[in-house]
């Protein structure tokens, strides 16, 4: 595959991976949940998932009312929990490698509770303010950081490498079924019963979260917890993954989206009032649309998962197609158009992320693999600082040129990958 050579015991392209399988039987596809530690990670990550979706979908709408409309304002928001993100990633790596997994995440999703607690506390008191909802923001980027980066990694260490592809897509698809329906559901609520209302909703479902997370055993494969220096811990994983040019290149597939394409999502607001001419529930279904796509995406991929060859290749073409069906997307007038092209946008890009990640938990060193996940994790951090120029393009130049002009740069950057990042093609 990628050579076996090997570095300090052992190369990341010279871990063995799951060998590929025959024809998928019937039922393959939902195999994982057959596992009672998985199946309780599962429904923890999907309420979580609804819960994180209200509250972004929630706070998107407060702050676009609070700040008179202004996209720049928006993309401030949201930045804000992106630095936060940007910063303590690589640390909540080095913690998932030193610390007991299991107790990283329960503590992580404890904390989310009290925190979406009171949030909702302050929305529904009628005393929530713009200063409020940058404080929040900082708070959400610690928890959410470190809660999706323990989770994450947990579905190697709660199951076997037979199973762990299709624990990889199941626990994708875990995180889809609540872009499907828990941005229209919030957008819903806030039309009808207020913009309190997601809040509500959003503490409900981080305790429920909370709560599915402890039932979770004690049982874990993961390996013999290591001394990491605080500081030098987080530089060692930029150093091993610098190293490993497989590794690096989903680093760097993983990281462009998130400065060009994935801002997009915060800015549908703007999208939906000024290209479509709508509204709240507008704006919810245009959120939602792409997870409609990579839940059918994600779900072939379910079945054959373990038996897929060049993932590689797949995950990153999987972005040029999804870059592409954006540029469309962009361009489109009718609320019929931009969700088609969304949700074929959404096949491409579920099926390529999922990849992705399932790439990044077998190619990792057992003494690597927080810190790995992490690292990947940290590319989405950047989505809030990029949404700062893709808000001020779209103030300057109109929802359809700026967000089209992004989209091509990012699907250049993929054909460019898919020509050039041999050792990342050919895993």
């Amino acid at each position: 595959m990628l050579g076996t050579r090997r570095r300090n015991g052992a190369s990341a392209a010279a871990v063995a991976l799951p060998a590929p399988r025959p024809a998928p039987r019937f039922g393959a596809a939902f195999e994982s949940l057959h596992m009672r530690d998985f199946r309780f990670l599962f429904f923890s990550t999907v309420s979580a998932g609804y819960a994180q979706w209200a509250q972004s979908i929630g706070i998107g709408w407060l702050a676009y009312q609070l700040t008179g409309g202004s996209a720049l304002q928006l993309a401030a928001v949201s930045a804000t929990g992106g630095v936060v993100r940007l910063v303590v990633s690589p640390f909540v790596g080095a913690a998932l490698d030193r610390y007991n997994r299991r107790q990283v995440l329960v503590s992580s999703t404890l904390l989310s509770a009290l925190q979406g607690s009171l949030l909702a506390a302050l929305v529904v008191s009628g005393y929530a303010h713009v200063l409020h909802l940058y404080i929040f923001m900082v708070l959400d980027g610690i928890f959410s950081t470190t809660n999706q980066a323990a989770r994450q990694a947990y579905v190697y260490d709660i199951t076997t490498n037979e199973t762990m592809p299709n624990a990889m897509a199941l626990s994708a698809i875990a995180q889809n079924l609540s872009r499907i329906s828990g941005p229209p559901l919030a957008a819903v609520m806030i039309g009808f019963m207020g913009r309190s209302s997601p809040f509500v909703v959003l503490a409900v479902l981080h305790v429920l979260a909370a709560v599915l997370t402890l039932a979770i055993s004690r049982r874990s494969r993961q390996a013999a917890r290591v001394s990491i220096h605080p500081l030098r811990g987080p530089l060692e994983g930029f150093v091993y993954v610098r190293r490993e040019h497989a590794l690096l290149g989903l680093m760097v597939i993983g990281t462009v989206p998130a400065l060009l394409v994935y801002p997009y999502v915060q800015l549908l607001p703007v999208f939906a009032k000024d290209v479509l001419d709508g509204d709240a529930i507008t704006f919810g279904l245009l959120a939602a649309a792409i997870g409609w796509g990579s839940i059918v995406g994600l779900l072939g991929l379910a079945f054959v998962a373990s038996s897929v060859k060049r993932r590689g290749t797949i995950a990153i073409w999987g972005m040029v197609g999804y870059a592409i069906a954006l540029i469309a997307f962009s361009q489109s007038t009718t609320l019929l158009a931009a969700l088609l092209l969304l949700t074929i946008a959404g096949v491409f890009h579920g099926v390529s992320l999922n990849l992705q990640q399932m790439l990044v938990q077998m190619l990792a060193r057992d003494d690597m693999r927080g810190r790995t996940t992490s690292l990947f994790q940290m590319g989405f951090a950047l989505m809030p600082i990029g949404v700062l120029p893709m808000g001020a393009a779209i103030d300057r130049w109109g929802a359809a040129h700026a967000l089209g002009a992004f989209f091509l740069v990012s699907a250049v950057v993929f054909v460019l990958m898919g020509l050039f990042w041999r050792s990342l093609r050919e895993v």
